[in-house]
């Protein structure tokens, strides 16, 4: 059933050509831009490039797409099947999470290409992307209950989004690094992305334990305040 889900999203998906901008195009075209002049510092390079994979792929594209499903009565048409709501909703985000997962793999393709070291602790590396994603996720469901119409959405995604980023950028030009930074969306990605390119790996636990919290918040609102009709 959630297979069966996925397809038919990421059909919508791509059929909407605004959708697809943000969730493909963007991300894309930033990360080949960032890689034009030959950068000297990679690991900053990287991380922008999955922190804005993360927001405009998963975040963004999680609350628009919810939100016109929500729109059009869709979301309200599966409900009334046999599927739990459960399963809806992870059918619904598992390809914008595959989709986010296959950027990642494109853009850290490019950037090696283009020279980039390969990263000393990848397991790092996948906490850092897996968890993003998994927070995006969460995230941008919890954000559809203030989003009455797709495209409000880029309005009420803008906070998240933009301390998202400015939360990575923070991590990477500060020295020492304190839990303020890391507290911010973003600021751990940053943190886990720095470690995994032989970065200090000092606040590593810390970093990892604010994502799960970032998550599990987000996942708790999205519980709470998710609707499934439309909102007025």
């Amino acid at each position: 059933m959630i297979l069966a889900l996925g397809r038919v999203e990421l059909k919508l998906l791509l059929r909407n050509k605004t959708a697809a901008g943000i969730a493909v195009v963007t991300p894309l075209l930033i990360g080949s831009l960032l890689l034009g002049n030959g950068p000297e510092d990679w690991t900053f390079t990287i991380t922008v490039q999955l922190v804005l994979m993360l927001g405009f792929t998963v975040y963004m594209t999680v609350t628009t797409s919810l939100v016109a499903r929500r729109q059009d009565l869709y979301l309200k048409r599966l409900r009334t099947g046999e599927a739990s709501d459960t399963t809806v909703v992870v059918g619904l985000l598992a390809p914008i999470a595959l989709l986010g997962l296959v950027q990642t793999a494109l853009l850290l393709g490019m950037s090696t290409a283009a020279g980039a070291p390969l990263p000393q602790r990848p397991l790092l590396l996948v906490l850092a992307v897996v968890g993003g994603v998994a927070m995006c996720c969460a995230v941008g469901v919890a954000t559809t209950a203030i989003t009455s119409t797709a495209e409000l959405g880029q309005i009420t995604t803008a906070p998240f989004f933009f301390t998202l980023f400015g939360g990575a950028v923070w991590t990477l030009v500060a020295d020492p690094v304190d839990l303020r930074m890391l507290a911010l969306p973003g600021g751990q990605v940053a943190e886990l992305v720095k470690a995994a390119w032989g970065g200090p790996t000092d606040n590593v636990l810390t970093a990892a334990a604010v994502l799960v919290a970032w998550t599990a918040v987000g996942y708790g609102l999205a519980t709470r305040a998710f609707r499934w009709e439309p909102r007025s």
